[in-house]
């Protein structure tokens, strides 16, 4: 599809997505923790830039056939939603509206890019935003009307160019140029906005979601922009089915979650020990798939609750742990190795 075309075609959609507004005050704020260094999805606070954490990159070790691979949790920045936007507050698509209605976000959550040293090669799921949100009518000077008023009010980011994916390659002592591979869960900027450090990298897609992506902002993306995209096969994996298999081994796996996205993604690692679940915006924490909470912003909420279903189900089967991009305590839970039943 021709670039002009899929800007055209996005641009008629006006799902929200996760975006943000310019500069914020940077003074940390200490949040009691769930788990150590872990801070407290609860608390609640109207003046969101006062409030801003110190998530820190985790580094762990799992085996793959028996040998030793690292799995890095690498934060780029953070952003704050309204709280209707990760949790749904009333009936079908009223939902939406009670997104712009609402006065209240969140506390600001982590944006996080999974990095795997894969003997296959290092290979990279999402991108994570970069600190051009910080001039927001710059950057999205080329989308529609509409879709601007939506971002400005429904979610803030506070991203520095410090927190951008490069300089977090270099804390865990990686380097850009040696990823073989990117896989997007799907489209949202947060998940595409550090695609600029890949311009050689082959990069992986859904084809549902790029042909019937919503919410995104195709402007904002580099003009050498053309995923390969995917599509799954039939019989791949327990209760989802369906998967695409990144690896030769298969032991990653790119299956359907669909809800936040039509055709939203997740990754599927299946390590010696147990399963991660690199589930992208598929929910907003743990907590919300295990409770059966619906975030406000999802797509369709049926799917949703089929996708919770299908996760909750997989991993009674499989020791499975749950990452999701925005989730707070994600980040530990890898490093302590926690799964989700």
């Amino acid at each position: 599809m021709e670039r002009r075309k899929f800007i055209a075609d996005s641009s008629k959609n006006i799902a929200l997505t996760l975006v943000g507004t310019s500069m914020f005050n940077t003074r940390l704020f200490a949040l009691n923790a769930e788990l150590p260094g872990q801070f407290n999805t609860s608390i609640r606070h109207n003046d969101v830039a006062s409030i801003i954490p110190n998530y820190q990159n985790v580094t762990t070790t799992v085996r793959l056939k028996g040998k030793e691979v690292k799995v890095h949790a690498l934060c780029t920045g953070m952003v704050a939603v309204k709280t209707n936007f990760r949790t749904k507050n009333g009936i079908g698509e009223l939902a939406k509206l009670n997104i712009l209605l609402d006065k209240h976000y969140t506390e600001y959550l982590p944006i996080w890019v999974w990095v795997i040293e894969h003997p296959d090669g290092l290979i990279v799921i999402d991108t994570g935003e970069n600190s051009a949100t910080k001039q927001l009518d710059k950057y999205l000077s080329e989308e529609n009307e509409i879709m601007k008023y939506f971002f400005r009010h429904s979610a803030k980011f506070a991203v520095e160019e410090t927190d951008e994916l490069n300089y977090q390659f270099q804390k865990v002592n990686l380097k850009l140029g040696d990823v073989k591979l990117v896989v997007l869960t799907h489209l949202h900027l947060d998940h595409t906005d550090g695609l600029k450090f890949f311009t050689r990298q082959e990069v992986i897609v859904g084809s549902q979601e790029f042909k019937r992506a919503n919410g995104n902002m195709p402007t904002t993306y580099p003009k050498w922009f053309n995923p390969n995209k995917v599509d799954y096969r039939k019989d791949r994996i327990d209760i989802f089915n369906q998967a695409y298999s990144i690896t030769s081994s298969e032991d990653l796996l790119y299956i359907p979650t669909p809800g936040h996205t039509i055709g939203h993604s997740s990754v599927v690692f299946k390590t010696d020990d147990f399963d991660i679940i690199f589930a992208g915006d598929t929910s907003y924490n743990q907590e919300q798939v295990i409770k059966g909470e619906l975030a406000g912003i999802s797509s369709d909420y049926k799917k949703s609750r089929q996708t919770y279903k299908q996760l909750i189900d997989y991993a009674t089967r499989r020791k499975t742990i749950y990452l999701p991009s925005h989730d707070p305590n994600a980040g530990l839970r890898l490093q302590n190795k926690v799964t989700l039943v």
